[in-house]
């Protein structure tokens, strides 16, 4: 998989471009809120063994390509990330949702100004229920 943009990312990051590391995102951009547990099974298929899996997952998470969040009964899932995450969390099935528009960039760059930190992205995670649990309660 091919992501414009993931190459520079890497460099910048100083992180390098491996095909486990870039197979390991790819997975958890297309299956965001996944453990760790169910990318390794799904990588298993392409010959990515399960600790290949799991230092990947860290060398891309220290990276901030990819973030840890909680979930539902105390899971620790992750989603794949370029610059920022923004992602829906349903507290009872764990249904997340990415959200692609972002209106924090005015807010991030206003909090660089007043501080004079260096923002170097962020993350936000809304945690609700999603339509189909709101429709079984």
């Amino acid at each position: 998989m091919e992501v414009p943009g993931l190459e520079r990312r890497f460099r910048e990051r100083g992180l390098r471009r491996t095909p486990q590391r870039v197979a390991v995102w790819s997975d958890f951009a297309d299956h965001p809120g996944s453990t760790i547990r169910e990318a390794a099974a799904r990588l298993q298929r392409s010959g990515i063994g399960q600790a290949t899996v799991y230092r990947a997952v860290r060398a891309l998470e220290e990276a901030g390509l990819i973030v840890r969040f909680a979930a539902p009964h105390g899971e620790v899932r992750f989603a794949a990330v370029l610059d920022h995450a923004h992602l829906l969390v349903c507290e009872r099935c764990g249904h997340v949702e990415p959200l692609r528009e972002c209106g924090l960039h005015a807010y991030e760059a206003e909090l660089a100004r007043r501080s004079r930190f260096r923002v170097r992205g962020h993350t936000l995670i809304v945690y609700g229920l999603c339509p189909e649990c709101q429709e079984s309660s």
